[in-house]
């Protein structure tokens, strides 16, 4: 079998997805920048280890020696991603990630004939915050197959998160809201909306997420935006997001609470776990006569991301298309919805 390779695999999000590959009989090994926290991941595990740094392009060759596919799960992937999408093009080895953002996304689709050239697939956002996103939205445009708008609320769970998590979270805010519009990717102002969403009424915060990228990508669809809801309402949002994003794009960020442990990685916010409400996705297609369909999904954010991640391993060691895919394009439209533990309706 191909090598899963695990780039800072020490975290939880990469330990948890690293540990369901083992289990379902790939042959594994973790890597990442740090070796003395790699090689501890690595013997809870049982697993080899490699370590090289982001800018040494000979240690991360080394790194990809005889690696099939690497699964990216080293935040922020802004950072990331681009040193290590570059090194598989070098290297001829699949690469996925679990991004959910946007930077992400956009320096990727250029790579697409590099990465067809190298006869390697490159797959950003193969985790709960795109893929989820993407069956939904596929699933409700069924319901409206000419719709020209697709509207994306995720509502996550509050709790403290790891610096990894708070790291992409700041990034995501400071980038402001965008949206796709009239097929045009365009900053959207921060206009809060109110929502009625499965729980109730929520504003929602504009954002620009990998998932407005990949929906639009995917479906065709000329008009895609996205929000995260507050739990500060619509009056106390509108005065508290410009200084967030103030906040966010000279470096601050909250410290974590003292005394309780990071939560796991799932997107902008915490992913779900035990004693923690679960990450939702709620979706909504229209079109210019007035239809409407509306659809949701929800799970424990790490927990899925680790089994659609797993399971883009599994595609690509079978043989997939080389070039940039979305995560439904690779899996299948419906595909990230079958996963164990995701409920969804609508």
């Amino acid at each position: 079998m191909g090598s899963i390779l695990m780039v800072y695999g020490c975290g939880s999000v990469g330990l948890r997805i690293a540990s369901a590959a083992k289990a379902a009989g790939l042959e594994t090994s973790v890597g990442g920048r740090n070796p003395a926290k790699v090689a501890e991941a690595a013997a809870g595990l049982g697993v080899p280890w490699r370590s090289a740094p982001l800018d040494n392009p000979a240690g991360l060759a080394s790194l990809l020696r005889g690696v099939q596919v690497l699964v990216n799960a080293a935040g922020p992937m802004a950072v990331t991603a681009p040193a290590l999408i570059g090194a598989c093009l070098r290297g001829g080895c699949h690469y996925v990630d679990i991004s959910n953002e946007l930077t992400v996304f956009l320096r990727a689709w250029p790579l697409d004939r590099a990465a067809k050239r190298a006869g390697i697939t490159v797959v950003p956002g193969a985790g709960f915050a795109t893929a989820v996103v993407e069956g939904v939205a596929h699933r409700v445009l069924r319901k409206v197959p000419d719709a020209g708008a697709v509207t994306i609320v995720r509502s996550s769970p509050g709790g403290n998160r790891s610096g990894g998590v708070r790291r992409t979270s700041s990034e995501l805010l400071a980038a402001g809201g965008w949206s796709v519009e009239a097929g045009q990717l365009i900053r959207t102002p921060d206009s809060i909306r109110v929502f009625e969403l499965p729980e109730g009424p929520r504003a929602g915060v504009p954002i620009g997420s990998g998932e407005v990228f990949a929906v639009a990508r995917a479906t065709g669809v000329p008009d895609v935006a996205a929000y995260y809801t507050s739990r500060l309402g619509p009056v106390l949002s509108r005065l508290a997001v410009p200084l967030a994003r103030h906040w966010a794009r000279t470096g601050f960020r909250l410290p974590s609470a003292p005394g309780r442990a990071p939560a796991e990685h799932g997107g902008p916010a915490d992913p779900g776990g035990p004693g923690r409400e679960p990450s939702r996705v709620w979706v909504q297609a229209s079109n210019s006569r007035g239809a409407v369909a509306e659809g949701w999904a929800e799970a424990a954010g790490t927990e899925t991301t680790a089994a659609i991640a797993v399971e883009a391993v599994r595609r690509l060691e079978s043989g997939g298309t080389a070039g940039v895919l979305t995560s439904g394009a690779l899996l299948g439209p419906g595909a990230a919805l079958a996963v164990p533990g995701i409920r969804h309706g609508g």
